[in-house]
C-alpha cells in the first residue's frame, strides 16, 4: 500500500512539474504595453506610442509575478531619445528627455544595450520623461521578470499534499515549483548591472555610436560582467575606441584615474579592469584606465572574475565619448 501511494504521489508530482515547466516556457506576454498600464506578466514588449506624444511622461508599472522574482532584465532593442545637452562653460551634461528605471537614468542612443535591475518591493516603474516631446523619441524594449531559485532543499519541501489536499490557484503552483523552472540561464550574478553570456561580443558605453562623437552620462556607475565557464582561464579585450576625461594630460592609469584621496572638482572618470595586463607587455598591469589610456587595436588580457566597472563623475568634458571594446573568452588547452 505504501509503495502504491508513493508511486501515485510521484506520478502526480511529475505531471505537475511538467505542467508548470510548460507554463513557464510559454508564459504569456503583452506585445505592446501602453503608457500608464500595469502588469504582472513575466515578459512584456514596450513600444513607443504614435507621435506626437499627448503627454510629457510615460510610465509602465511591472508588478512582481511571483515571490521568487529577483531581477528585472530590460533589453533595448531600440532606444532613441534626444541627445543630452552639454555646457562647456559650466562643464555639465543634462538629459532633457530621459528614461529612468532603478538607479539608471539614460538618454540619447542606447539601442542594443541592456540592464539588470534588482527587483525590490512589489513593483517597479519604468519612466520616460519627455518634456521636449521630440519627434526623435523612439523605443522598443523587452522587459522580463527573472526568478531566483530559493535556498537548496529537499524536493518535497513546501509541496502541498497531493492526496486529500488542493492547490488554490496557478500562482500557488508557480511559487511551489519556481525552484525547478527558475531563469538560471538569464540571471546575472549579484552586483552585475550588465551581463554578457556569449563567449565573444562587443561592449559599448551608454550613448555610444560608431563613427559619431556622442557622450556618456555623468554620475553613472555600473558593473559589466561576462559569463565565465569552467574551461575559461582568461579573457581578451581588443579596443576599438576609448576616450574618457582625465585630470592630467599624459597620465591615464591607476592613481591618475582613481585617486585614493577625493578632491572636489577633480576629473575622475575611469574604466576598471581588475587583474589585467597588456598583451604586448605583461609587466604593465594597470587596473584603472582613463583619458586616452587605451588605443584602437590595443589588447588587454584579464583573468577571473571577468568584470569591468565604469564610473563617471558629475562633470562633463568634450573628450568623454566613451568606449567600444571587443571581448573574447580564452579557453585553456
Amino acid at each position: 500500500f505504501f509503495s502504491g501511494v508513493m508511486l501515485f504521489r510521484i506520478k502526480h508530482l511529475v505531471c505537475l512539474v511538467s505542467l508548470i515547466a510548460c507554463f513557464s516556457v510559454s508564459s504569456p506576454q503583452i506585445l505592446n504595453f501602453q503608457c500608464g498600464q500595469t502588469t504582472r506578466l513575466k515578459r512584456i514588449v514596450i513600444r513607443s506610442a504614435a507621435q506626437p506624444f499627448s503627454s510629457s511622461t510615460c510610465q509602465y508599472t511591472i508588478r512582481r509575478q511571483s515571490t521568487h522574482v529577483c531581477q528585472l532584465l530590460v533589453r533595448f532593442q531600440q532606444f532613441e531619445l534626444q541627445q543630452p545637452t552639454t555646457d562647456s562653460v559650466a562643464n555639465t551634461l543634462t538629459c532633457t528627455d530621459s528614461f529612468t528605471v532603478g538607479r539608471f537614468t539614460l538618454c540619447g542612443d542606447n539601442s542594443g544595450q541592456h540592464i539588470y535591475i534588482p527587483f525590490e518591493g512589489d513593483s517597479m516603474v519604468l519612466n520616460f520623461n519627455l518634456p521636449s516631446r521630440s519627434a526623435q523619441a523612439n523605443w522598443h524594449l523587452i522587459v522580463e521578470q527573472l526568478e531566483c531559485p530559493p535556498a537548496p532543499s529537499h524536493l518535497a519541501d513546501g509541496l502541498p499534499p497531493l492526496i486529500g489536499g488542493m492547490i488554490k490557484d496557478l500562482l500557488d503552483l508557480r511559487n511551489v515549483f519556481s525552484r525547478f523552472i527558475s531563469d538560471m540561464d538569464l540571471l546575472a550574478p549579484a552586483g552585475c548591472d550588465q551581463y554578457y553570456t556569449e563567449p565573444s561580443g562587443v561592449i559599448k558605453s551608454f550613448n555610444y555610436r560608431d563613427g559619431i562623437n556622442m557622450h556618456y552620462m555623468t554620475n553613472l556607475k555600473y558593473t559589466i560582467c561576462i559569463k565565465q565557464t569552467m574551461e575559461a582561464n582568461a579573457i581578451e579585450y581588443t579596443v576599438k575606441k576609448f576616450s574618457l576625461s582625465s585630470e592630467l594630460p599624459s597620465e591615464f592609469y591607476n592613481e591618475a584615474c582613481h585617486p585614493f584621496i577625493f578632491t572636489e572638482g577633480r576629473q575622475s572618470d575611469y574604466l576598471m579592469i581588475p587583474n589585467s595586463h597588456f598583451a604586448d607587455n605583461a609587466a604593465v598591469q594597470p587596473t584603472y584606465f582613463c583619458g586616452q589610456g587605451l588605443t584602437a587595436g590595443q589588447v588587454v588580457i584579464g583573468s577571473r572574475p571577468f568584470i569591468m566597472h565604469f564610473s563617471s563623475d558629475e562633470q562633463w568634458h568634450s573628450e568623454e565619448t566613451g568606449f567600444s571594446i571587443e571581448y573574447r573568452i580564452k579557453v585553456a588547452v
